[in-house]
């Protein structure tokens, strides 16, 4: 009975000591919590943050241990860890443009805040920026702090060597990270020997040079010195590191030999890492011999070392008694076979890395010799060939992970993969594999946790249902390029799945095709989401909300391209993951929710363009501090634009609000735009002056707007390597000189005046503008310094003179337009000297004299890309990494982002002005001439430009026949010949050209039948025809008859002649001497009567004005911009 009342006595203060415990859990030191608000103050102090911004958890009241970035002892309620890197992301993005403002922003830290944490083990400050100047002096004080154990201070960059006399007090430190600061010269041994518990060190990515004498560290077991300038004498001053297990070397300066000499003398490591070092390609043989002695080393990476034969380093290596690991990668730089002989011997083997190599030919079979094997690459290589139904793959029954990516297997999937049970990653991404995976290969691969089908050929329909079973599977990637791949995710219909997916990328994969692209509905049932991609489907639904709120840990989403619908809305609760939310090119309406910055306050990158979103931009945008990229064009927004967006964004880089209908005045006065790069404002309904703009751009669209007023100097002063579109508006005055590079350039359409300005700086200039003004004068000899020029418009202006010879220098000039200026003399026939024009427009100048024979050169395109591309990148990392022993990393968007202006030009084709833009003037060609006073005939060597598509040589003097041989103008299209004195008849062969829809050979004098009714030839009217009498038959009300004419009797020919075949020398004599008596005549009259002359010069002068203000009538921007509109 006793016994029985102690148990009960026992069991009850058991419970209340548990009881206790769990009440005194995480409970906040007063002391502490005070500290950690003074932590939280100093940032905030020094980058002028709000409380709501940084550390938002920690606040004034609740339990400070349960605050971001804090953990504590569970039993004494004490902090133990402070997780403090990377507290200000704005911060790291300036510092990695090197900005002034930047370069200000250091944290002055008191670090006498952390000795308020009797019980910190575990400190990282990294990636803060910190102020070494405080930091050197004061860093001392953690002495104190008897139970620090991890320091890291990696990425400060402010941190170097006078830190170190302060560091050295901590003794009780293990883990040491200084990698990635400003450390130099030398390596410490004597100041980092004092830290003689320190098991870990690092430091890696500085600029440390050689040791002056060997490093004694008993304790020491792993020692990171990458990415510095150690040569291959380090290997002797390591030598008295006796616990040593992990070294990595890689990134420096070894020479000499593999493997290094007194290396074997490291008989306890366990890991090696040499990659990316200068050994040489050939090991040496007794070298290699003593790396028997290594008994202990599991773990060697040779990477990106360039050996010169892989069978002798692999023969090197085989000595190696427990080798485990082995990385190759990059290593191998002759094209050659998998040496599959020479590995056939590592029997201990698990990890095999040959991926990045050159190796050729297919995967033998013999494979299955390294039956050992778990993980194994073959990633990037050139190998060929298809994987047989028996591959030896196969019977590698302990493999888990296995990538084949970016390779040109063939074939279909052999159905023996369903064997390896154990495979936990399968990448075959990048391949030439057909067919379809089958579903119980799939299926029975219940350890999957990763897989990558995507960029293959793949065709048919699969089951996104093969994965249900496959509890484990986080990650799925199936990326279809050839539009016949199918994803079905709705048989059957409900199925519920028993994975939870972290990554799901299936964009352009017609998902649901058959159903009607319906929206997957398995998705209801995933919560883990961090990034999805269903891109460039037709899906058809709802927009997901309910997809937002299911998943609190997404941070990208992309759902661009699809035909979803309704509005958009962000989450019920806040989502500090999302960062990248991108719905483009959907049917999303409604306006931009105002409640944008509370809910998702860290986007970097958000693109809504392309939908029909209106109403205007909630100035709740202009508090997202982290937002890197905005992209709302192509919508029907309006209202003016918040001016927080320009000054509050710290971070932003791309504003894109193109084609929508905003108005004000967006850039007058002084304003500063921060840290923006690109600025889309274009087809808006901008006013008003440009002022004083602060800025950074490297990219201003302000195309299409009604902005007025002259340009003001900083728009010629942007950043180098600039694009600068300001086409139609009504901006006028001499555009000003300035130091900016221009590669784009485009200021047509507008009102400016003067020469053509030689001051600026066009040397790099590859798409040049200025057409549409009223710039006179010649064109200036500068333009002989644009050889980068792929495009120059400078047509439409008051220019005169003849056109430069030095034209022919420009060997990049793809497309050349001077029409409508007066420009005289003959064509140069060094125009035909670049190879690779286009597009060449001279019409409506002055030109005279013969058409060159040589412009046979007008041809298709020789290349691509006329369109200048601007790729960003991130400072968020834009990667996910998947935990792998092969560290798979992700691309977390599958649309590379190309920013730029798209070139746009206008060429007359089809009897009509037409704009050409992006990619269609890769395909387009033609040749203008028309409206001057060209003579001669027409050169047969233009009947050999088999690939225009455009021809006009309208409204000259030219005689002679249409050239037999343009039958061959196959891919014609629009073919102008009147208006001139050519003769014969119209070729029969031309019914043959099959694309031809425009032929105009009016007013001229041609003769004789017209081509047969066929083909093209059946749509032309009589208006094509019409001013040459002579001619007959369809579709002309004219019959042609073969009856001989009455002996005698003059036939219609020989009467036509007597009144067709005129003296053009007599003609011309008689008609300009009239004009002569006349004109003195006039002269004379106008010289003796004063009154008569006043008259005269009254009624030039009132018609001259008349015709001026009708033209301002007339071309009223604001009339033609509605009109347009």
């Amino acid at each position: 009975m006793e016994h029985k009342v102690w148990l009960s006595w026992l069991l009850v203060m058991s419970t209340i000591t548990i009881f206790l415990g769990l009440g005194s859990q995480g409970v906040c030191v007063e002391e502490e919590r005070k500290a950690l608000l003074e932590i939280k103050a100093s940032l905030m102090n020094t980058y002028e943050y709000g409380a709501d911004v940084v550390l938002r958890t920690w606040v004034g009241h609740g339990e400070c241990c349960d605050w971001e970035r804090v953990k504590c002892n569970t039993t004494i309620g004490r902090v133990t860890t402070l997780s403090l890197q990377y507290l200000d992301e704005n911060l790291n993005v300036g510092s990695m443009v090197e900005s002034e403002d930047s370069m200000k922003k250091l944290w002055s830290l008191n670090v006498s805040l952390f000795l308020h944490f009797e019980e910190l083990r575990s400190l990282n400050l990294s990636w803060n920026y910190l102020d070494n100047r405080i930091l050197n002096k004061e860093i001392k004080k953690f002495s104190s702090l008897k139970k620090l154990e991890i320091l890291d201070l990696s990425s400060n960059s402010q941190i170097d060597n006078a830190i170190l006399p302060s560091l050295t007090t901590i003794t009780s430190l293990r883990v040491l990270d200084l990698s990635h600061t400003g450390f130099e010269g030398p390596f410490p041994t004597n100041e980092l020997e004092a830290l003689e518990n320190l098991e870990m060190l690092d430091l890696s990515m500085c600029a440390i040079n050689g040791f002056k004498r060997a490093l004694r560290l008993n304790k020491l077991e792993t020692l990171i010195l990458g990415q510095n300038n150690f040569n291959e004498s380090i290997i002797s001053s390591l030598k008295f590191l006796p616990s040593l297990k992990n070294l990595d070397l890689s990134g420096n300066e070894l020479s000499g030999p593999f493997p290094p000499q007194e290396l074997t003398q490291m008989t306890s490591l366990e890991k090696l890492d040499l990659s990316s070092n200068w050994l040489d390609s050939a090991p040496n043989i007794r070298g290699c011999k003593s790396l028997s002695r290594l008994k202990s080393l599991k773990s060697i990476a040779l990477a990106d070392i360039d050996f010169y034969d892989g069978k002798r380093i692999l023969s090197c290596l085989n000595v190696i008694p427990f080798l485990k690991i082995l990385d190759l990668s990059s290593s191998f730089w002759l094209k050659s076979p998998i040496p599959i002989q020479a590995l056939a011997s590592f029997h201990n083997l698990e990890v095999l890395d040959l991926s990045y190599n050159n190796f050729v030919g297919s995967i033998p079979s013999t494979i299955k010799l390294l039956y050992s094997l778990k993980v194994i690459s073959f990633a990037n290589n050139t190998l060929t060939g298809s994987l047989l139904p028996d591959h030896g793959l196969c019977e590698l029954k302990n493999l888990q992970e296995l990538d084949l990516s970016r390779n040109m297997l063939t074939g279909n999937l052999p159905k023996c993969l369903s064997t390896l049970s154990s495979l936990k990653l399968l990448d075959i991404s990048s391949n030439q594999f057909t067919g379809m995976p089958d579903r119980p290969l799939i299926a029975n691969l219940t350890a999957l946790e990763y897989i990558d089908f995507s960029h293959n050929n793949f065709e048919g329909s699969f089951s996104f249902n093969a994965f249900s079973n496959l509890k484990n599977l986080t990650v799925v990637r199936f990326i279809s390029d050839n539009g016949k791949f199918e994803m079905e995710t709705e048989d059957p219909v409900g199925w519920i799945p028993l994975f939870q997916l972290k990554f799901l990328m299936l964009p352009n994969c017609n998902i649901n095709r058959p159903k009607g692209s319906v929206f997957p509905s398995f998705l209801i049932h995933q919560n883990e989401l961090r990034v999805l991609d269903l891109s460039h489907n037709s899906l058809k639904a709802h927009f997901p909300n309910w997809l937002i709120n299911n998943n609190p840990m997404l941070e990208v989403l992309n759902l661009r391209n699809n035909s979803l619908s309704d509005t958009f809305s962000f989450p019920l609760y806040e989502n500090a993951n999302a960062w990248w939310i991108d719905i483009s090119a959907n049917h999303i309406i409604g306006t931009i929710p105002s409640s944008i910055q509370k809910f998702s306050p860290y986007i970097a990158h958000l693109n809504l363009s392309r939908n029909s979103l209106s109403g205007p931009i909630p100035s709740s945008v202009g508090d997202l501090n982290d937002l890197f990229a905005l992209d709302l064009s192509d919508n029907e927004l309006s209202g003016e634009v918040p001016k927080g967006l320009f000054t509050n964004t710290s971070a932003l880089t791309l504003l894109h609000l193109s084609n929508n209908k905003l108005y004000g005045e967006v850039l007058s006065g002084n304003l500063t735009i921060g840290r923006i790069q690109m600025l889309h404002l274009n087809d808006n309904y901008f006013t008003g002056k440009i002022g004083n703009v602060t800025n950074d751009l490297t990219l201003l669209d302000i195309s299409n707007n009604l902005f007025t007023g002259v340009v003001p100097v900083w728009i010629s002063n942007m950043e180098d390597s600039s694009q600068l579109l300001m086409n139609n508006n009504m901006l006028e005055g001499q555009f000003p000189c300035g130091t900016a590079s221009f590669e784009f350039l485009d200021i047509s359409h507008n009102f400016f005046s003067g020469p053509i300005p030689t001051c600026l700086n066009l040397q790099y200039v590859e798409h040049l503008h200025l057409g549409s003004n009223r710039f006179t004068g010649s064109i200036p000899n500068s333009f002989r310094n644009l050889t980068n020029v792929l495009t120059m418009d400078i047509g439409n202006n008051y220019l005169s003179g003849r056109i430069p010879k030095y034209f022919g220098e420009l060997h990049n000039l793809r497309i050349l337009l001077m029409r409508e200026n007066n420009f005289s003399g003959h064509i140069p026939k060094q125009l035909c000297q670049p190879r690779v024009v286009s597009l060449l427009d001279l019409s409506g100048n002055s030109l005279s004299g013969s058409i060159p024979s040589c412009l046979k050169i007008v041809t298709g395109p020789s290349y691509i890309a006329l369109v200048p591309s601007y790729w960003w990148s991130y400072p968020r990392d834009l990667f996910y990494r998947h935990a792998s022993v092969l560290g798979k990393e992700l691309s977390v968007h599958n649309d590379q982002e190309a920013l730029g202006s798209l070139e746009e030009v206008h060429f007359t084709t089809k009897s009509m002005s037409r704009p050409y833009k992006g990619n269609v003037l890769e395909y387009m060609t033609g040749l203008d001439l028309s409206c001057n006073m060209l003579t001669g005939e027409i050169p047969k060597q233009i009947g050999l430009l088999n690939q225009i598509r455009t021809l006009n040589l309208s409204n000259n003097h030219l005689f002679g026949p249409i050239p037999v041989n343009f039958s061959n103008l196959a891919s014609i299209e629009s073919l102008d010949l009147s208006s001139n004195n050519l003769s014969g008849d119209v070729p029969s062969e031309l019914i043959n050209l099959p694309f031809l829809a425009v032929f105009n050979v009016s007013y001229n004098n041609l003769s004789g039948k017209l081509p047969e009714m066929k083909g093209q030839f059946s749509t032309f009217t009589t208006a094509s025809y019409e001013g040459n009498p002579l001619l007959c038959g369809p579709p002309l009300e004219k019959k042609c008859t073969s009856t001989a004419p009455p002996m005698g009797v003059p036939s219609a020919k020989e009467d036509n002649d007597e009144w067709y075949d005129i003296d053009t020398v007599w003609f011309v004599a008689s008609l300009g001497s009239t004009w002569v008596v006349f004109l003195l005549g006039f002269a004379g009259v106008m010289y003796t009567n004063p009154r008569w002359r006043r008259m005269w010069f009254c009624f030039v002068e009132e018609c001259m004005f008349t015709f001026y203000y009708f033209l301002i009538d007339l071309v009223s921007r604001p009339s033609v911009l509605l009109f347009r509109r």
